[in-house]
């Protein structure tokens, strides 16, 4: 740390004097660019982010993922089938037009439209037919219950005239709180839609050295980043002037994936070891320091569905009488088994293996690690070609998740199930859930499901990754939120 510190300090001696910003704009920094701000295409963080700044939605999502009014003040379910949706009269898009009922219809349809090819389709399977009975009411009609539909509908809605037409990643109209100026290589400008707004400008800069964006917030060239630093160059960032780090769990759950019809991770006695050997606390401050939060399910505490579950706590010796009484004593050499960890070449996923590995030798357990391309390794995991692997569940905001990875219906090609995991209460729990109008009842269905999945230690959990916000002295009230939105921009200001 000392090494990097006389680096940085040499750089910022070696920086020219830079210009002042320009009144009230926020300059933003990110690693990567966004690749479509059309909301039935932006489903990476960079582009969901960005266009939710742009786009109003018929519901939004609290901090507890419950659907909030947005563009409709109120809905109502009127059977499993039926949801009939009041929009307010006070929303106009950039150009000028009110949002109207009809808009909303085309955007859904547009979703649906094969020719338009969104990645949001399968989501919006059920929906069958569309009333619109005039401007502010429209009732959507289903052809099977789905209980998940509200959180599906915060999606941004576009003019009728737009919602038909093909993909347009740099072009867009929306009804949010700032609208598109320009959009180059590097450089994405918005301006505030309406004179209320605090911030009334945004730049957003791609920036993809994390050195060079630590210099530049130091330097006072950009003014705010969120989850773009690596976590080593934190501690030296707080000692600066000016800079103020602030931080939450996030939704991002990280987690051990198992093949559950492999002959020696079938046994839930091993895998129940394999999880128990890991010291998660001392392995997320070595890798990442204090920013990831210890966590035993895929859904943030702070989510509705969400539900307490027992910890995970390292015990070793423990470990080591669970695999005994599985079978599976230390031979000559000490080695109970061996087993294959697949990994990408990531060199942060690289370091958490290696870690972890280390953690299993020491309890008889042999690991062959294999590392490959992205591409390579993600095709392996998703078709169930594993025997361990690490992964990160990003942004999950809909219980529904737990269906998608636990029903027995749901192994790949069709769903994510890619452990083969097989329990026909949970199956009924899970179908249940993912069609009863009554949330008293999903949350008590939902709990179960959690409960169950843990017991049979059908993942071995990690943590949640941290929302790390930084910002230099000109932004002032961004409190983070755990799903890494931007919006909390409109409450903040500049000085």
């Amino acid at each position: 740390m000392l090494k990097l510190g006389f680096i940085f300090a040499a750089l910022l001696l070696s920086a020219c004097q830079n210009q002042p910003p320009a009144t009230n704009t926020l300059r933003i920094g990110l690693a990567t660019a966004p690749i479509s701000l059309d909301p039935r295409f932006a489903t990476d963080a960079a582009s969901y982010r960005i266009q939710e700044l742009m786009h109003c939605s018929l519901v939004s999502l609290g901090e507890d993922f419950l659907p909030r009014p947005n563009l409709a003040k109120t809905w109502h379910q009127l059977d499993p089938y039926t949801w009939s949706f009041t929009l307010r009269e006070d929303v106009f898009f950039h150009n000028g037009s009110k949002v109207i009922a009809h808009d909303v219809a085309a955007t859904i349809y547009g979703i649906l439209d094969p020719n338009v090819a969104s990645p949001l389709k399968a989501g919006f399977a059920a929906v069958q037919s569309i009333d619109v009975k005039d401007n502010t009411h429209l009732t959507l009609h289903l052809n099977q219950a789905d209980a998940s539909l509200l959180t599906r509908l915060n999606i941004g809605i576009l003019p009728a005239s737009w919602a038909a037409q093909p993909h347009r990643a740099k072009a867009t109209m929306g009804c949010g709180a700032y609208k598109l100026d320009d959009w180059n290589n590097t450089t994405l400008a918005l301006s505030a839609a309406t004179s209320q707004n605090h911030i009334q400008n945004i730049r957003i800069q791609t920036i993809k050295d994390p050195v060079t964006r630590v210099l530049k917030l130091v330097r006072g060239e950009i003014d705010f980043t969120q989850n773009d630093l690596p976590p080593h160059l934190l501690p030296w960032l707080k000692k600066q002037n000016g800079i103020t780090i602030t931080s939450q769990p996030s939704t991002t759950f990280s987690y051990l994936g198992l093949n559950l019809e492999d002959p020696i991770l079938q046994n839930q006695q091993v895998r129940r070891a394999l999880a128990l050997s890991l010291d998660r606390d001392l392995l997320k401050k070595a890798l990442f320091g204090d920013s990831p939060t210890l966590g035993e399910s895929i859904l943030t505490p702070k989510h509705w569905a969400a539900t307490t579950l027992p910890t995970t706590s390292f015990d070793s010796k423990k470990a080591e009488q669970l695999l005994d009484l599985a079978g599976f004593p230390r031979d000559a050499n000490g080695i109970r088994f061996s087993i294959n960890y697949r990994t990408s070449t990531n060199p942060t996923r690289l370091r958490l293996v290696t870690a972890i590995a280390d953690s299993w030798q020491k309890i008889g357990v042999d690991v062959s690690i294999e590392s490959l391309e992205w591409g390579g390794f993600y095709a392996r995991i998703k078709r169930g070609d594993f025997q361990v692997f690490s992964l990160s569940w990003v942004g999950i905001t809909d219980p529904d998740i737990y269906r998608w990875i636990l029903h027995s219906d749901m192994m790949p090609p069709k769903g994510s199930n890619r452990g083969h995991y097989s329990n026909k209460q949970v199956d009924v729990w899970l179908d249940e859930a993912a069609t009863s109008a009554d949330i008293t009842a999903r949350k008590k269905l939902y709990a179960n499901i959690q409960q169950q999945m843990h017991d049979d230690v059908v993942y071995i959990p990690l943590w949640f990754d941290a929302v790390v916000a930084v910002n230099g002295p000109r932004l002032q009230g961004f409190i983070p939120r755990n799903d890494g939105s931007l919006l909390p921009l409109l409450s903040a200001h500049l000085q």
